[in-house]
């Protein structure tokens, strides 16, 4: 079975691996984070590092083939460098995205509700603009 349709994410470190984000993962996130809806704030907040570490760590060996042996956070650490960080944090949302939804980018809905809201927002400010 590929990846995409088992719903796990490539991502290229040392070599191509896999990131699943499957219910034992979400399950791991509430426990840490108080929900996977906190996913954004844990990655960049205080122990942001720590946490994407972790992170990364618990979808890794979840999205690992069978019988491959199990990363440690300091070995998933040493895949991480200053020159793959924004990529690999990238990666876990494509990830949690492909999760949720099937496919890696998030759903068009979300984008043109913030349009909408944006539009809104100008639309009021000329309006607003006019009284002065």
């Amino acid at each position: 079975m590929s990846a995409i349709k088992d719903g796990r994410f490539p991502i290229t470190l040392d070599k191509e691996r896999h990131l699943l984000f499957s219910l034992n993962v979400i399950d791991e996130m509430q426990d840490k984070f108080g929900g996977f809806d906190r996913l954004d704030k844990a990655l960049s907040g205080k122990d942001s590092i720590k946490n994407l570490r972790w992170l990364l760590t618990l979808l890794l060996n979840e999205g690992a083939e069978d019988g491959e042996e199990e990363l440690t956070e300091k070995q998933v650490g040493k895949l991480i460098h200053t020159g793959n960080f924004l990529d690999v944090k990238s990666s876990i949302f494509k990830a949690f995205s492909m999760g949720n939804n099937g496919t890696e980018e998030p759903p068009t809905r979300d984008d043109e509700e913030e349009e909408d809201d944006e539009e809104d927002n100008e639309n009021g400010k000329n309006a607003a603009a006019g009284k002065e």
